[in-house]
This record gives C-alpha cells, sequence and structure tokens, in this order.
C-alpha cells in the first residue's frame, strides 16, 4: 500500500527555548544533568553524559589515516572529560548499505554484501584496538536496532507530513551516493579521454543525469529555520571557516528537496521503505540515524513523539571530516527538525591529511598506512603526532620524518628529564616532604639561589603548572589539540632549562657535621626544590597526557608509583600528591620508556 502524505508545518513533542520560525521550532534545550547515566563505562557520576561521535564508517575499502583521525581525536575528547570525573559517551562504526557496498562486494566475488561488510567491518575494529581508541559502541548499520530505528524514523518523518513520491531528473554521485543540484557541477576535461564530463564542486566525484521516480525530504521548508539556527549559535559548527561556508551556501541559493530513496531495481542493498518494497531508503537517510540507535531510539516505540530521557546521551556533539559537512549541518538537522527531535550540541569539522603537501593516493604511492606506522612507531607516538599536529581549519600535513622527530622529542624532553630526576644521587622522598614545609614557596629561600634565571624559572613553572589543566580545558573545548599539547611543552621546556641552568647535581651536603644548617641554608634543599619541580612537571604533565597517549603516560606515572586513584585532573596541582615516588631510583641499565628508533626503511616522503 502506497501511503499519500500531507503537508504539516508544527513541531511536536519536545520543550524547547529558543526562536520558532513559521512553525519550525528551534531547539537549543540545556537538559538536566541530575540523573544517572546507564551508558557512561568509566564513571558512577549521576550527570548527563557528554555524548561525542564519529562518522560511521563506509566499508567499500580498508581503513586508512583519515579514519583513525577522527577516532582518535574523539577518543581524546572523551577520555578527556572523564579525566575530570564526567561522563562520557563515544561512538563509531560502519556505513555498510549502499551502491558502492554492493558494487564492490560484487568485484570482490562475496556471495552477498553482508558477507563482504562483516569482513571489512573488522578491520575498523582492528584499527581501533591496535591504536587504543576506547568506544563505547561500535555501531553498524546492517545490525537490527539500527534497522528498526531508521524504519520508525522514516514513519515519523513521513507522517509528519515531510515524505512525498514523485519523479526525480538530476545530477547522481555514484561514489557520494547522492543527488547534488545544478548549482554544485562543475564541467571539465577528462585527460585520458578528452571529453567532457560532470563533477560535484564539494567532492569532486564524477555525476551523471538520471531519472527516477523517488521518494523526497521537502528540504525546501527547512533554508531558514536553519540559517536562523546558524545565527542564533554560531558555535553550532566550529571551526568558523566551515560555519562560514554553510551560512554562505544557505543564505546564496535556495535548497532542493531532497531523493530520499532509490528504486530497488537499481539498488538492492539496503533497508526497504516501509509498506513499500519498491524503494530503498537513500544511504544517507539511513546512515545518520545511527547516532539516534546507539542512544536506544526510538524512546517510545509506539509514539510519533520523541523525546529522549533525562538520563539518554542525546543530543550528541558530532566530529566529521570537510567533504561531509553539508550532510551532517544541512541535512540532518533538517531531518531532526520534521522528525520533532532535538538538535546535535555541536558538529566540529576537521581537514584531511596530506603528504608533502599532495593528497594521498595509491597512484601515487603516498598512502601513510596507520597500521604500518603504528606497528613501527608506536601507537602512543602516532597518537602523539597527529595530535600535536592537528589543526582543524585546515588540511594537515603527514611525513615520516616529522613523526619520528616528534617522538625523539618526547624521549628527550619528557622520559630523560624523569630519569634525570629519578638518580641514585637525589633523594625524591626527601624532595616531597620539604614542600609540606612550606620552604620551596619561600621568598628569603628561592633568592638564596643567587641566580635571578633560576629564580624566575621556579615561580614561573609552579604558576605554569597550577593552571595547566584549565589552559588545556579551554584548548579542549574547540578540539584544539595542537594548542593544549603546546602548554606542556612550554612547561617541559622551562623545565629542562631549569634542571640544566640549576645543576642540582652539583648541591652536596655540608661537611662540617657539628654545624647545625636550617633548610634554607641547606644546599640540598637547593637539590631538592629542581628535583621536585621537575618530577612534579612529569607528574601533572603526564596526568593530563592521558587522553592522547594513555599507555605512555600512564608508564612514566607508574615509574614514578603514583597511585592508580590519584591520576585525574584534580591531582593535576602542585603538590596535590606527596604519596609516589617511595623507593623509585633510575639506575644505569635499567629499562627505559622509549627507545630512539631509525627512520623505517623506505620511510615515505622524508
Amino acid at each position: 500500500m502506497i501511503r499519500v502524505s500531507t503537508v504539516s508545518c508544527s513541531f511536536t513533542g519536545n520543550a524547547s527555548i529558543g526562536s520558532t520560525y513559521r512553525g519550525f521550532k528551534i531547539f537549543s534545550i540545556a537538559l538536566s544533568s541530575s540523573v544517572k547515566n546507564p551508558l557512561s563505562s568509566n564513571t558512577t557520576s549521576i550527570t548527563k553524559p557528554y555524548y561525542i561521535t564519529t562518522p560511521i564508517f563506509y566499508v567499500n575499502a580498508a581503513p586508512h589515516l583519515g579514519h583513525l583521525y577522527s577516532m582518535l581525536l574523539c577518543d581524546i575528547k572523551t577520555r578527556w572529560v572523564r579525566l575530570s570525573g564526567k561522563p562520557a559517551f563515544f561512538t563509531t562504526g560502519t556505513d555498510e548499505h549502499g551502491l558502492k557496498v554492493q558494487i564492490a562486494s560484487e568485484k570482490n566475488d562475496k556471495k552477498n554484501p553482508k558477507e563482504f561488510c562483516d569482513e571489512l567491518s573488522v578491520t575498523f575494529k582492528e584499527l581501533a584496538k591496535l591504536t587504543n581508541i576506547n568506544y563505547d559502541r561500535f555501531i553498524r548499520t546492517t545490525d537490527d536496532d539500527h534497522l528498526q530505528a531508521v524504519k520508525k524514523f522514516w514513519d515519523i518523518v513521513y507522517e509528519k507530513g515531510y515524505i512525498y513520491k514523485g519523479q526525480h531528473s538530476g545530477w547522481y554521485s555514484v561514489s557520494d551516493e547522492t543527488f547534488y543540484p545544478e548549482t554544485q557541477i562543475e564541467a571539465k576535461i577528462d585527460p585520458l579521454t578528452n571529453k567532457e564530463k560532470f563533477y560535484s564542486k564539494e567532492t569532486g566525484t564524477e555525476v551523471i543525469y538520471e531519472t527516477e521516480e523517488n521518494y523526497f525530504f521537502k528540504l525546501s521548508k527547512f533554508r531558514q529555520p536553519l540559517i536562523e539556527l546558524l545565527k542564533q549559535n554560531q558555535n553550532f559548527i566550529i571551526p568558523r571557516n566551515y560555519y562560514e561556508i554553510i551560512l554562505k551556501e544557505l543564505e546564496s541559493e535556495e535548497l532542493q528537496d531532497l531523493s530520499i530513496s532509490r528504486p530497488y531495481s537499481r539498488l538492492k542493498w539496503g533497508i526497504q521503505v516501509p509498506e513499500d518494497p519498491s524503494q530503498v531508503i537513500y544511504v544517507w537517510f539511513d546512515a545518520l540515524v545511527n547516532y539516534l540507535t546507539s542512544t536506544g531510539f526510538p524512546w517510545s516505540p509506539t509514539s510519533l513523539i520523541q523525546k529522549a530521557p533525562l538520563n539518554n546521551p542525546w543530543p550528541a556533539s558530532h566530529l566529521i571530516g570537510k567533504d561531509i559537512s553539508r550532510f551532517h549541518c544541512i541535512y540532518w538537522p533538517s531531518f531532526l527538525m520534521a522528525a520533532g527531535i532535538e538538535l546535535p550540541k555541536q558538529v566540529i569539522v576537521h581537514g584531511h591529511w596530506l603528504m608533502g603537501g599532495s593528497k594521498m593516493s595509491k597512484s601515487k604511492g603516498n598512502i601513510a598506512d596507520p597500521i604500518e606506522m603504528a606497528n613501527y612507531y608506536g601507537t602512543e607516538s602516532l597518537r602523539f603526532f597527529l595530535s600535536e599536529n592537528s589543526v582543524l581549519s585546515s588540511d594537515c600535513d603527514f611525513t615520516e620524518s616529522r613523526l619520528n622527530l616528534s617522538r625523539n622529542q618526547f624521549i628527550d624532553k619528557i622520559c630523560n628529564l624523569m630519569l634525570r630526576s629519578l638518580s641514585k644521587n637525589f633523594s625524591i622522598e626527601r624532595a616531597l616532604s620539604k614542600y609540606e614545609s612550606g620552604l620551596y614557596t619561600n621568598e628569603q629561600f628561592i633568592k638564596s639561589f643567587d641566580n635571578p634565571q633560576a629564580e624566575k624559572s621556579i615561580k614561573s613553572i609552579t604558576a605554569d603548572l597550577n593552571v595547566l589543566y584549565e589552559r588545556m580545558d579551554e584548548e579542549m573545548k574547540t578540539f584544539t589539540t595542537h594548542k593544549a599539547i603546546n602548554e606542556i611543552w612550554k612547561i617541559v621546556l622551562k623545565a629542562n632549562a631549569l634542571f640544566n641552568d640549576a645543576k642540582p647535581w652539583t648541591f652536596k651536603n655540608v661537611q662540617d657535621s657539628q654545624k647545625e644548617v636550617s633548610l634554607i641554608e641547606d644546599p640540598l634543599s637547593k637539590q631538592d626544590l629542581i628535583i621536585f619541580l621537575s618530577l612534579e612537571t612529569i607528574r601533572i604533565c603526564s596526568i593530563l597526557l592521558q587522553p592522547f597517549i594513555p599507555e605512555l603516560s600512564n608508564q612514566l606515572l607508574d615509574r614514578l608509583k603514583v597511585d592508580s586513584d590519584k591520576r585525574m585532573a584534580k591531582f593535576a596541582k602542585v603538590g596535590k600528591d606527596l604519596t609516589y615516588g617511595k623507593g623509585v631510583v633510575f639506575t644505569k641499565g635499567s629499562e627505559v620508556p622509549l627507545v630512539k628508533l631509525p627512520l623505517r626503511e623506505g620511510a615515505l616522503n622524508v
């Protein structure tokens, strides 16, 4: 039975604040944070979790560095939130329906696309495991609960009058699995055939002109509500340059209604339209719903009114690549408005990773395989390099020489500072015990160094360590990981300079045992202060580096014998933990956290 749609411009079912435009409510709720979250894995806190998602990755090819980049940024953010004791919920997964998968499956001689998807989906899980990506759910669009969620979402939008059936003619990209409007198409001469072909301006993929009968979503109804949304919430899309691109597009041209199904005769691998098996649901209408599926949607199985329970992670923050910004910043909010469901909190957009300024491709032989890089240089080194070189607003550049240089700098400046401070010539316990006496903040004592640069560094390092979490947290709010890590480097370099300048190994005990010496006068007190600040630098920085390099940072904290329950952000202050370091010493021949490696044989773009 084919249903006939009716037009309705009202939204029901979500209490909200914000503006209303022509019956469309712009949702911008701040829900209660005083309820227990059953989906947060690493916390007993009773607060609504921070929900972050990667895009779900298409399984028509093996995972690459870009997939890792998206997963890594979400993993870091999730760990950062949990570092302060707050709950978080992180999902990733695979997008397994559509024509590209159907074609790829046939090329790989698979009996059915599901078999093909089963094999490739595992490779994304393996990449996540190798690189220590700690997701809460890995969702597949072939999961049973997702199939039911998509059908329910379709029914809601249909019953509200935003889906209708009609004939469609337009420019279709097989690669992107979407129709593009005329304004988004450009003609180019194919250098191989010397014939004119047509391409999407946004993604650069080839398009062909097709006519078919499809179901349509009334996207044209949502142009003005989207403009209002973006103007009222200018942080809905970050960084700013991507926000401006989307807003400019919305203001400069009308939105065309969107084809959201394909004839079953052309596309068999997908979810059939409810009550119309002759049509298969458009892959993006299917895929985007995954963000709701992971929260247990539909929250009210028999109702058209869907509101996330207070203990539910929704709404999410979506982290995506720039090439799919239109789908997440225009289509997805429009679908949700039509369904009367609260909008995402934010869409975070990142650029691509290039090599030597050029796009990675098999034909150029310049693809950086994340598995090869992690296996040779180590997972933690790869995570750290990507984190400290991530700039969301632009494309990033990858070279193995820079990866290895980053690894070596970590060894030279962080690992070595710790090992030098743990020399048998120093007393860690004595250095820590003197902090409680107030000696290290005594102005007379600090001036006794008779070294203006050392005096300045001591005060500066102490002050910087005490606000390090706050400074990093401010950067992490906008996923500016390179600036967050730079805050670490500023202090680490100061601590290394102080160690070299003050030369703590030169301070000796007073030889005349009959002469009583105050703590201020005791030369070993100067040694103890330098060692204390060096170790506090390593301890605090290692605590705050856990989201970026969880295994290596905890290896450093283990070496210092920092209690496992004292590795949260609240302990990242000078003197906040004085219980570590008992019996810790580094002697020649002891195992070191990292060893330097030569560049990998055949290193790419050195």
